[in-house]
């Protein structure tokens, strides 16, 4: 997928500029552009992404400060995204050769080109709503996937029929190698989390929304029966982290309308700054979904405080899984 992204965006670059440029296979990132331009060799440190949403700006920005020549290479990318880079001045190129970069005397900034369409998995299970399901799962048990498809099925919550599609949906896009018939390497776990985040977002989260409440009291105080009902978003940063002060609150949970009214006083209305989404996992453990939501929580809210308080989250409790 990133070679052919490359491929793409080397020929656009050509196009458009009539730069040859050469890419080149290695670390710290996806790998090393370099071409000639007016007499001076440029060499930048790449990153490689087919689209770019919101929720991956901030991890481009620390990129783009960690390394002194950085480049963003997508397939495409959204007009608000490519303002905003351009903004904060971080270089970028599209697969159809719109390009904008500045450095050190050096201006390029091309944007005539029409945006390429993007290849959509057709018919790929792993990121259709119970795919997700299954997914959320097994990033936080990397190892469950050597379980037999019976026992998987039942911990991920999704019906046993899917379990050999979702599988062959990861193997279709290079994030599970088979080394044989009963055994697998992952691959690119980080890029396959921002692939789930991107897709949570549109395809499974607009599904969970129940309603809005207002809550009476403080949200600390409300004794809420866990294994169906937990914190999620602001509320359980603050709880994992003690770092963050919640002004928005997310409830996940298994309990109807009634339920939340009777056992927790919460009162339905659509502007109550209560969030209940239908909690989609098996079995929760604790006063908070598991981190790895109270992470996507943050990052889909977005704002510096948020944040920071994800990414302490991500160093402590996603990163040491995948």
């Amino acid at each position: 997928m990133k070679q052919e992204v490359i491929h793409k965006a080397l020929e656009g670059l050509k196009q458009t500029t009539g730069i040859q440029a050469i890419f080149k296979e290695k670390g710290p990132l996806d790998g090393v552009l370099e071409f000639v331009y007016n007499g001076a060799t440029n060499v930048f440190t790449v990153e490689i992404k087919q689209e770019l949403r919101t929720h991956q700006l901030q991890q481009i920005e620390n990129y783009f400060q960690r390394n002194e020549h950085f480049l963003l290479i997508a397939n495409r990318l959204f007009p608000k995204i490519k303002e905003e880079l351009r903004q904060k001045e971080i270089p970028y190129l599209e697969a159809n050769g719109n390009i904008y970069l500045k450095k050190e005397g050096l201006l390029l900034f091309v944007e005539t080109q029409k945006p390429l369409d993007i290849e959509k998995n057709k018919g790929n299970r792993a990121f259709t709503k119970t795919g997700l399901k299954a997914l959320f799962y097994l990033l936080q048990h990397k190892e469950a996937i050597h379980l037999p498809q019976r026992e998987l099925a039942d911990l991920t919550h999704v019906a046993l029929g899917n379990i050999p599609q979702i599988i062959d949906g990861l193997k279709e896009t290079g994030y599970l190698i088979p080394l044989n018939n009963k055994t697998y390497v992952w691959e690119n776990r980080k890029e396959l989390l921002d692939r789930w985040i991107a897709e949570y977002a549109t395809v499974l989260r607009p599904k969970l929304l129940k309603e809005r409440y207002v809550l009476k009291g403080n949200w600390e105080t409300i004794p809420f029966d866990n294994i169906k009902t937990a914190w999620g978003g602001e509320p359980a940063a603050d709880l994992l982290t003690n770092y963050l002060r919640p002004k928005k609150l997310i409830i996940y949970t298994k309990e109807n309308r009634m339920d939340l009214i009777k056992n927790y006083k919460l009162m339905p209305d659509k502007n109550g700054e209560v969030e209940v989404l239908e909690m989609f996992w098996k079995k929760n453990e604790g006063k908070t979904a598991p981190p790895l939501l109270v992470y996507v929580d943050l990052i889909l809210e977005g704002g510096k405080r948020n944040k920071e308080t994800a990414e302490k989250i991500y160093n402590e409790y996603i990163q040491p899984n995948l």
